[in-house]
């Protein structure tokens, strides 16, 4: 059994909806972050990405035909400053109302925005290593059920792992919604309700097998030892008087 008081309450959930400022807070900062690393446009194919095609979004290449190795701009030489600082003025003029990150590819100094380019898709060999960190899925009964209440009103249920025990750590603070579509969601009221499914009892012991005989000789113990070298002494004075 799961201890539910372990788990955080928030709210209450059969008290009537009522939103307050923090709530809306919430909610438009949940909003801005997702839109912010929203890109619409759909990322290469691995195939097309190692054939050189350039980035669907802006057009510029991932992998620059000069390489670029980022050392750190306090050992730039002059040739490298003056090209590090033409391609930051480059995306901030193109890119400085976006208000996203940006990312480039090892070896290259082009950059790319998070809203305007997807990313350069995994390798196969990335997407088989991924796999192999996330594991096997999770079982139900590692799977924590929580009845959460989210911005627009609805009262829906979701999962996480049981080891998370704050509404953050499970759902980072927001969902989408199933009802209503609403997404993201600002979760505005939530509690554990229990596992999925209990975990599976203590298997049933198999019958008791006889025990087996060691092979291995036994250890003499100190007395034992001490005793053996006490008859080898008086052998040998015996042997010398005579």
């Amino acid at each position: 059994m799961v201890d539910l008081t372990e788990y955080e309450r928030r709210g209450d959930l059969d008290a009537p909806f009522e939103l307050t400022r923090k709530h809306e807070r919430a909610q438009k900062t949940a909003e801005r972050i997702r839109e912010a690393v929203r890109c619409d446009v759909a990322p290469l194919t691995w195939e097309a990405y190692v054939a050189g095609e350039p980035c669907p979004g802006c057009g510029l290449p991932y992998r620059d035909g000069e390489p670029w190795d980022f050392k750190g701009t306090m050992y730039f030489t002059e040739e490298e400053r003056a090209r590090y600082d033409a391609e930051e003025a480059r995306f901030k003029k193109a890119h400085g109302d976006c208000r996203s990150h940006r990312h480039s590819v090892s070896g290259s100094l082009t950059m790319h925005c998070g809203k305007c380019c997807p990313p350069p898709p995994l390798s196969p060999r990335q997407i088989e290593k991924i796999g192999r960190l996330l594991g096997t899925p999770k079982q139900p009964h590692e799977l924590m059920r929580w009845r959460l209440r989210l911005y627009c009103g609805h009262v829906v249920e979701e999962q996480a792992h049981y080891t998370h025990k704050t509404l953050h750590s499970a759902f980072t603070g927001s969902t989408s919604c199933p009802e209503c579509g609403l997404d993201p969601a600002t979760i505005v009221d939530g509690e554990a309700v229990g596992l999925v499914e209990e975990p599976p009892g203590p298997a049933k012991p198999s019958p008791a097998a006889p025990p087996r005989r060691s092979t291995k000789p036994r250890k003499p113990t100190r007395a034992e030892l001490e005793a053996r070298v006490r008859e080898l002494e008086a052998e040998v004075a015996r042997l010398r008087g005579s």
